[in-house]
């Protein structure tokens, strides 16, 4: 218990923990996810939640800036509605093995991590060692009971999720509680928290029973004003002096009576900011822990501290309506307790009541309770899938509307309900990133619940604490803090993501062993056997799905990276009881702090380049055995993983098309190219990639995607299919093509527009604009183009554009041609556009497209089908473009 000046932050070691609960009374929404959330991120924490005192969280709303949740995501904020105050603070923290708790004053702010003077206990168990295992069971029993009237995602992650990752936690003793365990440090704790049948005050006076108290010792920033504690202590210890250490900033008993027994000490008189500050150079310190010490007359020592203030409230003298609160009671029999945390009294500094200037502060009641009540409490909102659910508590019994806002806190959306329901579903066409918040108003707009954070159920999945994706989301972070390059240590979990396979197992269990770590220096495997591939239609395998798939994991990875940006600025925070200026001395990594240079050499060069090529080939081996392979299935359809993996490609193309970085050898500065613009057709090139990935993929395409039960995943495939069509003719476009090259460009790109985009003229016309617009962004994101783009873009929109309508028309009119001659372009179901080498009187054709077998004997991409000997395709109608 030795005071020292940290941050508890410092206290979590790296890839220990993977689940964390916090309890605040205020919260800071900058603080939280610039600092803690980064450095829990860092340290390997996933799966953070949060409980915060309902009218607090309903405060914070009422200041919404649409920032809430966007600097660092994926926590849970959960607000908790008492009659007076929820106001614990708890960091408790697990981990497979081991867990940390940490009990202590400070609040999820600024001040209460950073420069405040809180108090902590902090407890480690381990189940190599279980000396501290039965006050944890008493604050879990404490946090699992809090959780188990949680709505929502957020009961699932602070019950399930953390006992299935911590199996020790089903094995802690059963204890009585609030009463004294043996700890580590050879000396005694007891949990005590107020009920609606026992307090803080009634089980620490069960404690000092027995005991011939002689020196009573407080602590405290806010007493009442009345001193109502301090007159029941000197009443049930008569024969103790009592020291009260008080704060100008809070609250002080202004209006007490005083007799002989107490004594009045400013808290910057107390020892602790002279030997804290001193070192830092900060003379102001504001008083923020809470501390009640005895000293009995055979030297043993009890101190009370935690998140309880010295008042009638806090402590639990006023029965329900107390406050609730945690505090830990340690027991000494050796003592030393104040001389251990730096507190030394001298008489000299004592002070007499009316010294001391009371402040005008109101009270948190009246700031921050009163202001915020409301007929009905928001406790969850969460999308899941299209689905909306809103969980509440309260009552009303007129009609009202659910009113949803915007990132902006404008008016967006609303629906309105004749009948109240703790339980509300609404099905919405809206996606999660057009609106943040949401409220209850009665049907004339008036104000009826408190405003609401609306949770990403998706987000909010992908940080279970499952040990197969634990490396992806520790590479994630690293990325998230600067690290960039490390985007291609996630490619080999999307290489072997099997998610739709017929168990719907992930590949990454069955080889958990044989491919922790990708070797360099060996060819790329052949890992699909689809000798026995089976469609499966499983409306309960879709929905997990869409939160298993590895290869979307790495897709949003990705486009994290071509976001490019996250905001960090500072909003203002509601200034009461928790708050400063000072955001305390932990490194987050925020943006401004990561400008770290990389020392590169040709070896990490090249390794970070067979890794990109690793992912290529293995996607392009995929392919081809699906296409042309001897246990290649009858019919396919591509799967949305197929699709994810194919986005990815082509994020990659995007992101390291053109891309080189400089290198020192020999003292000699050298360039080195990622994937370069040339004239080559393997897959170690921009070209190359375009030509196999596309052209093969858009030959997957041709008998469309596989047909999925669940609507969201219908949705979530049709907008993937149109990231693709805009990622495919952009990849396209950046690209060098030489002149007897272009018919490639031409019917790949026409094959992108038929299999990807509209099939229908006026479905085509009517969503021109924005395929433009798309486009022109994705452009814009590039990070290098190509000699050459300006010009293909134009004939993208002056030559293939009409001549993709006109073929779509000739095809609604069922006008087909029946002569073509070599050079031409042609539609042809099911080879899709294709360019005419060769076709004879008797219209045998010998047709070329990316995505047909390449023949090295005729040098080109001409064998439709895996037969030795190549036959022509006789077709007796088709279409001729007017390329």
């Amino acid at each position: 218990m030795i005071l020292e000046r940290e941050n508890i932050l410092t206290l979590i070691g790296s890839r220990r923990y993977h689940s964390a609960i916090l309890t605040t009374f205020s919260f800071d929404f900058y603080f939280f996810e610039m600092k803690a959330m980064k450095w829990l991120r860092s340290c390997g924490v996933r799966n953070i939640n949060v409980f915060i005192d309902g009218h607090y969280y309903s405060e914070l709303m009422q200041q919404a800036t649409g920032e809430e949740m966007q600097l660092s995501a994926g926590y849970s904020l959960y607000p908790v509605f008492q009659k007076s105050v929820f106001h614990p603070k708890i960091w408790m923290l697990f981990g497979e093995k081991e867990g940390l708790l940490i009990v202590g004053s400070g609040n999820l702010t600024n001040s209460g991590n950073g420069n405040n003077d809180e108090i902590w206990g902090a407890f480690h168990f381990d189940i190599r060692s279980t000396e501290n295992s039965s006050v944890f069971s008493s604050a879990w029993d404490y946090l699992s009971t809090l959780s188990s009237s949680v709505k929502g995602q957020m009961n699932e992650k602070t019950t399930k999720w953390i006992l299935e990752h911590s199996k020790w936690l089903n094995e802690l003793p059963k204890t009585k509680t609030f009463q004294f365990f043996e700890t580590s440090q050879k000396e005694k704790v007891a949990f005590l928290f107020n009920t609606e049948t026992t307090s803080i005050w009634n089980e620490l006076l069960k404690h000092l029973s027995n005991e011939k108290v002689v020196e009573i010792t407080t602590i405290s920033p806010y007493y009442d004003k009345n001193g109502k504690v301090l007159q029941e202590l000197n009443s049930l210890f008569p024969s103790a002096i009592v020291k009260v250490i008080l704060d100008e900033s809070g609250l002080i008993p202004s209006a007490m009576q005083v007799s002989k027994a107490f004594t009045f000490y400013n808290w910057c008189d107390a020892g602790v900011s002279k030997i804290q500050y001193a070192k830092s150079g900060n003379s102001k310190s504001k008083l923020h822990g809470k501390i009640i010490h005895f000293k009995t007359k055979n030297g043993k020592e009890f101190c009370l501290f935690g998140s309880a203030n010295i008042t009638p409230a806090g402590l639990g003298l006023l029965g329900k309506n107390s406050n609730a609160e945690v505090s830990l009671l340690i027991q000494s029999e050796k003592g030393g307790l104040l001389n251990q945390l730096g507190i030394k009294l001298k008489t000299s500094n004592s002070k007499s009541l009316d010294e001391f200037t009371a402040t005008t502060n109101q009270s948190i009641y009246e700031t921050i309770i009163k202001n915020n009540q409301f007929k009905v409490q928001l406790l969850c909102a969460e999308l899941i899938y299209d689905e909306f659910i809103l969980h509440s508590t309260g009552t009303y019994t007129d009609e009202f509307k659910v009113v949803f806002f915007d990132k902006q806190n404008r008016f967006l959306y609303s629906k309105t309900f004749s009948n109240y329901a703790k339980e509300l579903k609404i099905t919405v066409n809206l996606e999660l990133g057009s609106f943040l918040y949401v409220q209850l108003t009665n049907v004339n707009d008036g104000i009826i619940s408190n405003k609401l954070l609306i949770s990403d159920y998706f987000l909010l999945a992908k940080t279970h604490p499952n040990p197969k994706t634990e490396e992806i989301e520790k590479i994630y972070s690293e990325i998230q803090n600067g690290e960039l390059s490390k985007v291609l240590d996630l490619l080999h979990y999307a290489i072997f993501d099997e998610t739709e396979n017929e168990t719907g197992a992930s590949f990454l269990d069955s080889r958990r062993n044989t491919f922790t770590k990708l070797n360099d220096d060996k060819e790329p495997e052949k890992l699909y056997d689809l000798s026995s591939y089976k469609a499966i239609e499983n409306s309960g395998f879709e929905k997990n799905l869409l939160l298993s798939s590895l290869s979307l994991r790495v897709l949003d990875v990705l486009k994290f990276i071509n976001l490019n940006g996250i905001s960090t600025n500072k909003k203002a925070d509601i200034s009461i009881d928790e708050q400063e200026d000072d955001l305390g001395n932990i490194n987050g990594n925020e943006e401004g702090e990561v400008a770290t240079v990389r020392n590169l050499s040709f070896v990490m060069l090249k390794s970070e380049k067979r890794k990109l090529m690793n992912y290529f080939d293995n996607l392009y081996n995929y392919q081809q055995e699906i296409l042309y392979g001897n246990s290649r299935p009858k019919t396919y359809r591509p799967t949305l993983t197929d699709l994810t993996k194919y986005l990815i490609a082509l994020e990659l193309i995007s992101e390291y098309g053109g891309k080189s970085a400089k290198y020192d050898e020999q003292d000699t500065h050298h360039f080195f190219s990622y994937l370069p613009f040339v004239d080559d057709y393997d897959n170690n090139n921009v070209k190359g990639c375009c030509l196999n990935l596309i052209g093969d993929f858009l030959m997957l395409a041709r008998s469309g995607f596989k047909a999925y039960e669940f609507d969201y995943t219908k949705k979530k495939i049709e907008e993937l299919k149109k990231e693709a069509l805009i990622n495919t003719i952009v990849c396209l476009i950046n690209n060098r093509w030489k002149d007897d090259e272009l018919h490639y460009f031409f019917t790949m790109a026409l094959n992108a527009l038929h299999y990807l985009g509209c099939r229908n003229v006026d479905d085509f016309n009517s969503n021109f604009v924005e395929l433009k617009s798309k486009i022109n962004i994705r452009i814009s994101e590039l990070k290098n183009r190509t000699k050459g783009f300006e010009k293909n873009l134009e004939i993208f929109y002056e030559r293939l554009c009409p001549s993709f309508i006109k073929v779509i028309e000739q095809i609604e009119d069922k006008n087909f041609d029946t002569s073509a001659v070599n050079g031409q372009i042609i539609y042809k179901s099911p080879w899709g556009y294709s360019y005419v080498q060769y076709v004879n009187k008797t219209n045998d054709f010998t047709l070329i497209r990316p995505g047909f077998m390449w023949d090295y004997d005729k040098e080109d991409y001409i064998k439709h089908s895996p037969d030795e000997i190549y036959l022509p395709l006789k077709l007796s109608s088709f279409i001729c473009t007017d390329l």
